[in-house]
Formats: structure tokens, C-alpha cells, sequence
């Protein structure tokens, strides 16, 4: 944890909270100072804060909290586009529910599904990498979000935990998009993701801790249609020429 070569003392301020809240070692890094000599010596990686934000920085680039395409999709369900997005139509959520999004990662799946259960609903964000956690817990806070979208609460966690200690019935929708199943770069920023994610695969036992806590339906999203009938899901029948594909459970009220 860290500040930007010529950051604020606000931003010094905000690194420290940062790492203090989360437990995690702050270098005071003198002004000026560059942080590649300190990768591998210091640390293999940064979180800075700075005038953009947050980034995590590592040897090999920096990843940011952006809405990114997040955006496009929110601005088409805006628009009232013929063509629905297709988390939005297979989640089938309402206002005022409760879903959670059991593989965060930089957060556009969770935006989507913020606003569409707006400000009286909720999300929950679960993501087993700490790094990417707090990237996304704090960039979230400095980012304007979608008007009438709920808030993301941010969770690290892994998503076996986190369910387990659920009440059942307690989220309206429980939604996976794990990371080892994403196998073509869906925006500029990831390659940068993976070098941070969990790329731990998905299994049966936590399906399973989902399907109690939901109450409506579990939903995922993967580019291997075989993964579905192993983890105890349905596969649902795919577009022509699909390259992601989509398994659901509907739970018994």
C-alpha cells in the first residue's frame, strides 16, 4: 500500500486509513519516488492511491476500478434497447431484491445487476484475491455510481465461506462468472485481472451452499457449456454461434 510519486496529503491520508482497516503493510513512499526499483524488494506489487484512484501495479502493468464496459450495458438497458442484456434477462431480477455476485472481479456484472434492482435492493460483491477486494471496495467509493443503483458491498471472501454462513433463502439470486472459465479477453484489462484473480475453479459443494442460500435461482455464466451438469446445473440451450454460455438452477420455494 502506498501513495502516487506526488500525492496529496488527503491521499496520503487515504492510504494509511486504507491499510490500516485492512491489514495490510504501508510504504511511505518519499515524494518523488519511483516504485519500480521497490517491486521485488519491497513488495511484488502496489496498491497506490493517487489522482486517479486506485491502482494495482505490479512489474508488469497496473490495473484500475473502472466501469469500462459496465457502461455500454448500462446505457443500452437505458435506452430500452431491443436487444436485453442478457444477465439482466436471465437473472430476471425486480427492484428491491437481493443477488449476489460470488465472482466479483472488477465489478461490471455487479453494476449491471445494481441497477437493475435499484436503490432499494442490494448486491453483494465476493472476491477471494485481497488485492482485487480492496481495489474494487475502495475504487467503488470514489466512483459515481449508476443513478438508482443499489450499492455493491464488497466482500473478501471466497465464495464457499461467505455462502456457508448464510442464512437460507437470504439473496433472491446467487450469480457465478468464474475466472478460470474465461478463456478470450473480454476487455483491454484482462490480462492485467488475471494476474491477480483466483483462478481456483468453481465446485459442486459450493453450488450447492448457493442453491440453500438463494431463494429464486442461481445463475452462471461460462465459455465451457460442459461444466454445467457436474456442478448440478442446467444448462440452458445457447444462440447460434455462442461463445458464452449460461447454467441455472431454479430453487423450490
Amino acid at each position: 500500500m502506498t501513495w502516487s510519486a506526488e500525492a496529496s496529503a488527503a491521499w496520503m491520508d487515504d492510504a494509511r486509513r486504507v491499510a490500516r482497516e485492512w491489514k495490510l503493510p504501508l510504504y511511505e513512499r518519499p515524494r518523488r519516488r519511483g516504485l519500480v526499483q521497490q517491486l521485488g524488494v519491497v513488495a511484488s506489487s502496489f496498491l497506490v492511491r493517487s489522482g486517479r484512484g486506485w491502482q494495482l501495479v505490479d512489474a508488469e502493468g497496473e490495473l484500475g476500478v473502472s466501469p469500462g464496459i459496465a457502461m455500454l450495458r448500462l446505457k443500452r438497458l437505458a435506452s430500452g434497447a431491443q436487444m436485453p442484456d442478457l444477465l439482466v434477462r436471465l437473472a430476471a431480477l425486480t427492484a428491491g431484491e437481493v443477488v449476489i455476485d460470488a465472482t466479483l472481479g472488477l465489478g461490471a456484472d455487479a453494476r449491471v445487476l445494481a441497477s437493475t434492482v435499484g436503490s432499494t435492493g442490494k448486491v453483494i460483491g465476493l472476491e477471494s484475491s485481497k488485492p482485487l477486494a480492496v481495489l474494487m471496495a475502495e475504487g467503488l467509493k470514489l466512483e459515481t455510481p449508476w443513478p438508482n443503483s443499489a450499492p455493491i458491498e464488497v466482500h473478501h471472501s471466497a465464495a464457499h465461506a461467505f455462502l456457508k454462513a448464510q442464512p437460507s433463502k437470504s439473496a433472491d439470486v446467487v450469480f457465478f462468472d468464474p475466472m478460470f472459465e474465461r478463456t478470450k479477453a473480454s476487455s483491454p484489462a484482462f490480462a492485467e485481472l488475471r494476474r491477480f484473480a483466483d483462478m481456483a475453479p468453481l465446485d459442486r459443494a459450493t453450488v450447492d451452499e448457493a442453491k440453500r442460500v438463494a431463494r429464486r435461482l442461481v445463475l452462471m455464466k461460462s465459455s465451457l457449456p460442459e461444466v454445467f451438469p457436474g456442478l448440478g446445473l442446467e444448462p440452458l440451450s445457447p444462440a447460434r454461434n455462442a461463445i458464452v454460455f449460461w447454467g441455472r438452477a431454479v430453487v423450490e420455494r
